[in-house]
């Protein structure tokens, strides 16, 4: 390892002059020490060198061998028995000294092995009488917390217990009570929050100590999903939710807007929850909600961020909050949106973002235990997240926290299930365990996340990617071959089938009921629109720019439907049934409330347009043969073929339901197809006054026709 991990790595080396540095020294592992002397200094050449424990008697004699040379520095290596929780010093023949750093220890396995603590009591654990205060931070040397409520202000120094957990216990009542950790890492002092606590004041200043017998949520009581591919997934943002005044929800941006009930837009339509109840999607997929760094949460409409760059993964994000710096509210007011969505017939999955923080420096994982929660690549962090750092979900003690922060989200706030931020970066047993927990707590519970293979220090065959869903059977993943077929690839100029390229007539035909792609139909999430990338409208717009706005709303209709009809699990993006737009922009993360807000405005001037949307979720959960989830079930009753290569002709049969048979032609050329049907059909949903006269249907250009009898 080179002199850039020690930059990495040692706190206050960033702050000297970087020529002014003679000596360096760090444990390796806890039975060897590398020693860096400047070759400016002695030529870099020592003739022996000591490690000193702080409080012993004498140093003890450093025996090896220099190794070699490194960005100006002569580099040695030692055995030596290191013992974590101490403070060591390593000196040269000239009295030159140094502090060790310990902090690559915690990359070792054998570390990982010691002080693997499977404990449930980290963090503040509350009651009226006293609180216990524990914190796993095995390379400390010395750990005290640090608590205040007003001008009460406490000190107290804890005790190193076994598998390197700090603990301290303060005989008062502290419920409320801010606090922080102030740890000494061999003679560096910094604060940290916890990474246990259940709530935290504003910009994570501090952590808050909480009773949490106060934030108990009532069991939901909801029909249970029998099979993935009767969810459907609808992906919202809080603050984009409810910011736009023509909605009329109070709470603007935060988790309470969604506790408002009986809201209407200006046209006296409905807005707020009862629209997403009325549209009659079955899961609400919101955007992280978890403490981010990139929004003030003293000043929340300053800057707007989606939320993809954690701060903290175990408290909610105060700008959501209409006080961010009372810890009860930011437990509470999370838990009342979850309970009310709840209310309204949806259940509520939470996208998480368990792939890399957003300062690999300035967080309470980092912050307890340097160098361990992320993921090296040789000497380097590894960065498939492209954010800087990943997180090395591997890791015995990251892995739990992982488990921990899941299964404190599904039972606290009541969530019911997780969509996984770049899940490919996180290793397959991890992503195994979420999927494990959350089904043996709630047999409802859902997992899937983004399977793309992601650049990160991880062998493919360990990644949760899609090439390895037979690893994962429960786990579901975006299939980005059904969003690149149907509407186009991510370039905007790129047509798909529904856009108008029907030479992917036969590859629609396969994305319709792919079977192959997955270990399960269950597996498979369908959709053509999401956060990311520009809305479906705004695509069509640049790759059909020679089209009116009437043909380009018929293809986001028709990209829609085939989206809900198809076989897997259907996922839509808010807005997209009223043809949603961020104005041309294809990375709107920041971009402000006017661009990414949910646009209720759109929503009254397309309202037919919503209806028929809602005609088609209403029509898949009445019948059973668009949600099938075994494949012998979709063999026999399905079949799809092309009609002169442009038309698909979809078939549908079901033993149970309202029809016992569907034909569903998906037209998206200009041309007017006929087509031969039974008089005994009847036209359900179309987006046009098509009729079967004859025994015959015209099918019209850029249309959809669903058929049944």
């Amino acid at each position: 390892m080179g002199l850039e991990y020690v930059k990495i790595a040692s706190k206050g080396v960033d702050d000297m002059r970087r020529d002014a540095i003679r000596m360096t020294a760090r444990a390796l592992s806890l039975h060897q020490i590398k020693v860096c002397l400047s070759a400016g200094y002695y030529n870099g050449i020592s003739s022996r060198f000591y490690l000193k424990e702080a409080g012993a008697f004498s140093p003890v004699l450093l025996h090896g061998d220099m190794t070699g040379e490194e960005n100006g520095f002569k580099t040695y290596e030692f055995n030596a028995d290191i013992e974590l929780g101490k403070r060591y010093t390593v000196m040269d023949a000239y009295g030159l000294t140094c502090q060790l750093d310990l902090t690559p220890v915690s990359q070792t396995a054998e570390f990982d092995e010691l002080y693997d603590y499977d404990g449930e009591d980290l963090g503040a654990s509350y009651s009226l009488v006293k609180t216990i205060f524990k914190v796993w931070a095995p390379l400390a040397t010395g750990v005290t917390v640090r608590f205040w409520h007003g001008q009460d202000v406490g000190f107290a120094a804890m005790t190193r217990g076994d598998k390197g957990v700090w603990s301290a216990e303060i005989v008062r009542n502290l419920e409320g009570y801010e606090y922080v950790y102030v740890m000494d890492m061999n003679g560096l002092i910094n604060e940290t929050c916890d990474p246990y606590a259940y709530a935290s004041t504003a910009n994570m200043r501090s952590s808050v100590v909480i009773n949490l017998r106060k934030v108990r949520p009532p069991k939901a009581l909801m029909k249970p999903l029998v099979k993935k591919t009767d969810a459907i997934i609808y992906e919202l943002g809080v603050r984009d939710f409810s910011v736009d005044p023509y909605g009329h929800l109070r709470h603007k941006g935060k988790f309470l807007a969604f506790c408002e009930n009986g809201n209407t837009t200006d046209m006296g339509l409905s807005s707020g929850i009862d629209y997403l109840e009325k549209l009659g999607v079955t899961h609400i997929q919101l955007m992280p909600v978890n403490d981010f760094a990139t929004v003030d949460e003293d000043q929340p409409y300053d800057l707007y961020n989606w939320g993809y760059d954690p701060a903290q993964y175990n408290v909610t994000e105060g700008s959501y909050v209409t006080d961010p710096n009372d810890g009860y509210r930011r437990i509470m007011e999370c838990q009342a949106m979850v309970q009310n969505i709840h209310k309204h017939g949806m259940r509520v999955i939470l996208d998480v973002v368990y792939n890399h923080m957003h300062d690999v420096n300035k967080n309470a994982l980092e912050g307890t235990v340097p160098g361990y929660f992320f993921r090296m690549d040789g000497d380097r962090l590894s960065n498939g997240s492209w954010c800087g750092n990943d997180l090395n979900s591997a890791a015995r003690m990251c892995r739990r926290y992982i488990l921990a922060m899941c299964r404190r989200w599904q039972r606290l706030y009541g969530v019911d299930g997780f969509r996984m931020d770049l899940m490919g970066i996180v290793d397959i047993d991890t992503v195994r365990m979420i999927e494990e927990q959350g089904r043996a707590y709630d047999p409802s519970f859902m997992l899937y996340g983004e399977g793309w293979n992601m650049g990160t220090a991880l062998p493919d065959d360990k990644k949760a990617i899609m090439d390895n869903h037979e690893s994962l059977p429960h786990v579901g993943f975006f299939n980005d071959h059904f969003r690149d077929t149907m509407r186009g690839s991510n370039q905007m100029e790129t047509k798909g089938y529904i856009s108008g390229d029907t030479y992917k007539t036969n590859e629609a035909i396969v994305c319709l009921c792919d079977t192959h792609k997955f270990t399960n139909i269950e597996q498979n999430l369908n959709y053509v629109e999401c956060h990311d990338n520009g809305t479906v409208f705004d695509k069509f717009v640049i790759s059909n720019s020679g089209e009116n706005d009437w043909c380009l709303r018929r293809r986001c209709q028709l990209a829609t439907a085939v989206t809900l009809l198809a076989q897997g699990v259907p996922f839509l993006h808010a807005g997209q049934e009223f043809y949603g737009t961020k104005g041309g922009n294809v990375n709107s993360y920041n971009a402000g409330d006017s661009v990414n807000m949910f646009d209720w405005g759109r929503r009254d001037r397309y309202n037919e347009d919503v209806r028929f949307v809602a005609g088609l979720i209403r029509l898949r959960k009445e019948n059973p043969c668009f949600r099938y989830a075994d494949e012998s079930e979709i063999r026999e009753h399905i079949t799809i073929t092309n009609i002169n290569h442009q038309m698909i002709d979809y078939r549908l049969t079901q033993d149970e339901g309202p029809y016992k048979e569907f034909r569903i032609f998906i037209n998206p050329s200009y041309d007017k197809i006929d087509v031969e049907i039974d008089n005994n059909f009847k036209v359900l949903l179309c987006m046009e006054d098509e009729k079967i006269i004859n025994g015959k249907l015209r099918v019209t250009g850029v249309s959809l026709v669903v058929c049944a009898r």
